[in-house]
């Protein structure tokens, strides 16, 4: 299958459970409220991250390796900031609907992740190559603790 083919049909996969997961939110609705708490700080976080990462990109472009800020941290801070909003879906639903929903987003997201690091080094070659020894894949706190040592701020 082309690799163009699959992004699409993970893409496709990722809203369908997205629409789907807010359904069963709203069908189920939580019944331990810490959890609920829980869910939308998770869900802050990721948010953070996906606008974080959009600003960057708005600010720096696509055409080259975005390696500063964010970027500097992990490699893909929009799919871990998606992937950290459809971990919120567990706390914020508390239904075996809603887990399996958000299970199924997070594993399309991770192999889109994996889908786009090579397609950059299609693109990119080398570069990219060089870029994905410094920068973690979705490990943030691996990325922080990297940036810390080679003493370069984003």
């Amino acid at each position: 299958m082309k690799r163009e083919t699959k992004g699409k049909i993970l893409m496709s996969i990722l809203g369908i459970t997205f629409f789907l997961n807010i359904i069963a939110i709203n069908f189920f609705p939580p019944t331990i409220g810490e959890l609920v708490v829980v869910g939308w700080v998770i869900f802050g976080i990721g948010a953070l991250f996906y606008i974080l990462s959009v600003v960057t990109l708005v600010r720096k472009g696509v055409s080259n390796i975005v390696d500063s800020r964010i970027y500097g941290i992990v490699r893909h801070p929009m799919y871990l900031g998606a992937m950290a909003m459809f971990f919120s879906h567990m706390f914020l639903g508390q239904s075996w609907v809603v887990v399996i929903g958000a299970i199924v987003a997070i594993v399309c997201c991770y192999l889109i992740v994996q889908s786009e690091d090579q397609q950059n080094i299609e693109k990119f070659g080398d570069d990219y190559k060089r870029y994905m020894e410094r920068v973690p894949r979705i490990n943030f706190l691996l990325g922080i603790i990297r940036l810390l040592r080679s003493g370069k701020r984003g």
